[in-house]
């Protein structure tokens, strides 16, 4: 299967490589108070055969004029609307998501496989399983030192960053909507993609447990491969070379499927 349909232009893609006939594209899907920008080091995970992208949602960076986006649904319609808009009904897609981008992706995986889109596998990771119920709250999306210190915590933003009041200020309202965001998540009960999944957990992830992060297994019927790397939230920060690896192995082996006709096996 081959992707040959040139993509429209969308404030939503930010294109990080792109080739002429594709098998696949790999969409990412950032972090709460992430951007496009966090991620063009993917790029050197996906094979000559894949395209990268990365969604910049609203109320950052160039879409700073726009008002972000606070409630889950909306958003994951924002983003379905998007790339069934531009990518070809038959376009075979792979969705990545970070922490709170995990779940975005994969609520856009079980709306894109409803409207019969391609969606050749979900990588997930930062994130426990939508059936396991949060220990505790990450943030108050109402109080900005509660969103600041979580930051701080998770380390996805640099300390000078959030020293700097006129950063602050710059890059509060994106955080406030995308805390917001995460608290109106409502997954559904038993819900899942037919889609393979693959999941990386970091061994030193405050958030996220071993356990929390192996039952992403319910939530696929295509079979699910977990692997454990070195660092905490933002593992990639760690051993990217480690990361890297695990990410081509994934699409190498999503790829072969688009080739051969087979269910593609990630485990």
């Amino acid at each position: 299967m081959t992707a040959a349909h040139t993509p429209q232009r969308t404030p939503w893609l930010v294109p990080y490589a792109t080739r002429t006939a594709p098998a696949y594209r790999m969409v990412c899907f950032p972090h709460a108070g992430g951007s496009a920008s966090y991620y063009p080091w993917l790029r050197e995970a996906v094979p000559d055969e894949g395209e990268l992208y990365c969604l910049q949602y609203p109320g950052r960076q160039e879409r700073r004029g726009e008002p972000p986006i606070e409630e889950f649904p909306r958003m994951v319609a924002a983003i379905t609307h998007a790339l069934t808009s531009v990518f070809g009904a038959q376009e075979p897609l792979v969705l990545y998501g970070h922490s709170l981008g995990s779940v975005l992706a994969f609520e856009t995986a079980r709306a894109l496989e409803q409207r019969h889109r391609t969606v050749l596998g979900l990588i997930v990771s930062g994130r426990r399983a939508p059936c396991v119920r949060p220990r505790h709250p990450v943030a108050d999306a109402r109080d900005d030192e509660s969103v600041l210190a979580a930051m701080r915590r998770l380390g996805g933003v640099e300390p000078a960053v959030l020293d700097d009041p006129d950063v602050r200020e710059l890059i509060l309202p994106a955080l406030r909507a995308d805390f917001r965001l995460a608290d109106t998540y409502a997954p559904e009960r038993g819900a899942s993609v037919r889609a393979p999944l693959t999941v990386l957990n970091g061994n030193a992830d405050p958030q996220v447990s071993a356990a929390e992060a192996a039952a992403w297994h319910r939530h696929t019927t295509g079979g699910c491969a977990i692997h454990t790397v070195e660092g905490g939230h933002f593992f990639f920060h760690a051993d990217r070379a480690a990361v890297l690896a695990h990410f081509t192995d994934t699409l190498r082996k999503l790829s072969a499927g688009t080739r051969d006709g087979k269910p593609p096996h990630t485990g």
